[in-house]
């Protein structure tokens, strides 16, 4: 029935048909109303390649690559925690509906929006449920979808409810967005509900957080009201600026540089046998950051020294809510 509703090319696809052509079992599929049954056997790999055919033949064209750069900015959080509402006070007019009852936003609807000379696309997202919650149907494809949006954003910003807290369901979503390759922001709303403030509530909460996700440590946290409008300005320009970070990149000179200053402040461990040795390290992509640092035994290296070079390389070039990662070589020919 979803697949009919869809109203988009279907394939009915009847596996293990392994006495192909002398099959018939397919026939009985027509009785699902789908079209005519493509028999194949995965096992053996019997008519795998005319599927492939034909699946090529139904693919739509591809269209011509937008010249138009722009920061894809997905809003995700647990429902009812006020992204709608946020997206709304940051574009300065109610584009998209905003309701009391959690689960309002069912889909992700995309807004563009100018702002310092670059377009930026809000992607305003239904909650992020946990699995065992999602007992509509139309949940779970809006949870889907909000997958689907953090798969394509540039920018996260992870909407949490400051008098809910972060909860473990937020810090998945985090992590989900980060290894995903998403710059990261974290926007605690609903402050003015926070009473009682002090001058560093802020600041040990954060602390508490972080030490429950050390890559939070990366990400900055912005305190907001989207009723009132309180700091939300200040979520624009940090869009900008962890975007500009994620896109960042190093000269190799100075990737060596610095490379070098953390082999003479410490060298990886030493284990028994041949030496380990990093020879000279380059930045292999952006969006997000990638480093590839070339050695003579990579599968030597441990995890705690790839910490140690994690952060050198943050604490010379930030990279702020940017997700950072460093993959280790064998350098070719002779060690």
């Amino acid at each position: 029935q979803y697949l009919r509703k869809a109203q988009r090319p279907l394939l009915l696809v009847v596996n293990k048909a392994d006495n192909l052509p002398d099959e018939t079992r397919q026939l009985a599929f027509y009785e699902l109303g789908l079209g005519d049954p493509f028999a194949v056997s995965a096992a053996v790999g019997k008519s795998s390649g005319d599927l492939l055919d034909q699946l090529v033949s139904l693919l739509p064209d591809t269209p011509a690559a937008d010249e138009d750069e722009s920061i894809d900015v997905a809003v995700v959080g647990r429902p009812n925690v006020g992204k709608s509402s946020l997206v709304n006070r940051l574009l300065g007019q109610d584009r998209l509906v905003v309701a009391a009852e959690p689960g309002t936003t069912r889909d992700a609807i995309d807004t563009p929006f100018e702002y310092q000379g670059k377009k930026l696309v809000f992607i305003d997202t239904a909650g992020l449920r946990k699995r065992s919650k999602v007992e509509e149907d139309l949940e779970f494809y809006s949870t889907l979808r909000t997958s689907r949006a953090m798969e394509r954003a540039d920018v996260c910003l992870l909407v949490v409810d400051a008098k809910d807290g972060m909860h473990a369901q937020d810090l998945k979503i985090a992590n989900e967005a980060w290894d995903r390759g998403a710059a990261v922001i974290v926007v605690v709303n609903k402050w003015d509900l926070i009473e009682e403030k002090e001058t560093n509530t802020a600041r040990d909460g954060e602390r508490d957080i972080k030490a429950r996700a050390p890559f939070l440590e990366f990400i900055p946290f912005f305190y907001v009201s989207a009723k009132t409008g309180q700091r939300v300005n200040k979520l624009l320009d940090a869009i900008v600026t962890v975007a500009d970070e994620r896109e960042k990149r190093v000269p190799t000179a100075e990737v060596n540089r610095v490379l070098e200053e953390l082999l003479a402040r410490q060298q990886p461990p030493q284990p028994v046998g041949e030496s380990v040795r990093l020879f000279y390290a380059t930045q292999v992509g952006t969006a997000p950051p990638r480093f590839a640092v070339v050695a003579n035994r990579p599968e030597a290296i441990p995890e705690s020294y790839t910490r140690y070079l994690h952060n050198g390389f943050r604490e010379a070039w930030e990279f702020t809510g940017a997700p950072l990662t460093i993959k280790f070589r064998r350098k070719r020919g002779r060690r």
